[in-house]
């Protein structure tokens, strides 16, 4: 492990890993190395834009001078990459979702657990101050015993993510896309998981889920939905309802700030915004956490254990079954 620099690789050349390399280069005292793709066109591509080296999967992961390999692929290869990377001794961060369902999920962990590496789910918005701020809030009984939940999230997907995001042969649709965010955001503050009481959804013509909608709820009881798409503009917004106040955050993968409304019988009795400042590029602080715990020796980040990462597979599970959506490669 360098004393200074965490020295980076990356598996796969699509747009997320673009987003990373750039997060990679501004967190301080970290360093992109290398990028490998199975289309060689694109590593050099890759690589000629940020003055690394282009190199095979292989080649990659047999390097010495790499501390870490980001799993940039489509959810599809997530397992296979990250159990070949662990034959390498690789520490990793694997985008999420982790896998593409919980049985992958618990081999990548399991394996982790047997070569000592490090593996982290990189799913960006749990890392950020604003996030980590809001969780506090809860934990500190800012609105009492929080009893009820919605979230919404939803938009257009740009044409860059549209091919994969309706191609069932690579896991896509909106739950595993962009349901495990308010999934996992949930899962974050509340600090516990939930049984799915409910999924539907609208099918695309490829066959996977473009519009869903989930109910779920969490021990106390805490009863909660979300609704999700990636072809309808839903926006974004997270409202907790606690029997002392309520939290309202709008757009919280863009602003650093929430609303929390202090309530007193039946009125409003305080207002105020809290939050924190996230970075533009938001993935700088998962690069700045995986490379803390790989500083402190840890084998796990305490922000999102591999147990947690594999229990929401575990919900994803859920909610697909009720859909009902299954791949054919499952």
């Amino acid at each position: 492990m360098s004393d200074t620099n965490i020295r980076w690789g990356i598996l796969g050349a699509g747009v997320i890993a673009h987003k990373m390399a750039d997060a990679i280069n501004q967190a301080a005292a970290n360093q992109l190395l290398a990028v490998a793709s199975r289309t060689q066109a694109k590593a050099e591509s890759f690589a000629t834009e940020y003055d690394i080296a282009p190199e095979s999967y292989e080649t990659l992961l047999a390097r010495g001078d790499i501390d870490v390999v980001y799993i940039a692929t489509t959810h599809n290869f997530h397992v296979d990459n990250a159990l070949l990377a662990l034959d390498y001794g690789k520490n990793l961060v694997i985008e999420k979702p982790f896998t593409v369902n919980a049985r992958q999920a618990q081999a990548i962990a399991d394996k982790a657990r047997e070569k000592g590496c490090f593996v982290m789910e990189a799913i960006w918005t749990r890392f950020l101050p604003s996030m980590q701020s809001l969780k506090e809030q809860i934990s500190e009984g800012a609105i009492g015993k929080v009893k009820a939940a919605h979230v919404t999230f939803g938009g257009i997907a740009p044409d860059c993510y549209r091919g994969r995001l309706f191609d069932p042969a690579v896991a896509g649709g909106v739950t595993l896309d962009m349901g495990i965010y308010p999934v996992s955001m949930l899962c974050s503050v509340l600090g516990q998981h939930p049984q799915v009481t409910g999924a539907q959804c609208v099918f695309s013509d490829t066959g996977v889920d473009e519009i869903t909608s989930i109910q779920l709820r969490f021990p106390g009881p805490l009863l909660a939905t979300i609704n999700t798409s990636f072809n309808l503009m839903l926006g974004q917004s997270m409202t907790l309802y606690g029997d002392a106040g309520t939290i309202t955050y709008e757009n919280f993968q863009g602003q650093g700030e929430y609303t929390l409304r202090q309530i007193e019988g039946r009125e409003y009795t305080d207002t105020g915004t809290f939050g924190a400042e996230n970075a533009e590029n938001g993935f700088i602080h998962q690069v700045e956490e995986a490379a803390r715990c790989l500083r402190a020796g840890l084998s796990e980040s305490p922000i999102i254990p591999l147990a947690e990462s594999v229990a929401i597979m575990e919900v994803l599970d859920q909610i697909r079954a009720k859909l009902p959506l299954r791949y054919d490669f499952e």
